[in-house]
């Protein structure tokens, strides 16, 4: 009986679902302004 699904298909489901979660993680950070502060103080406090 022949797969319907091979492993190299799932292997880059997978990892595309991971980028997306990640994509998202990061993109939700962005709507707390809490952070965008503390990220704007880490910045400037570089130069």
């Amino acid at each position: 009986m022949r797969r319907l699904i091979s492993p190299t298909l799932i292997r880059q489901v997978a990892i595309g679902l991971v980028c997306v979660a990640i994509l998202l993680a990061v993109l939700s950070m962005y709507l707390r302004p809490e952070f965008l502060l503390t990220l704007a103080d880490q910045v400037w406090g570089c130069f």
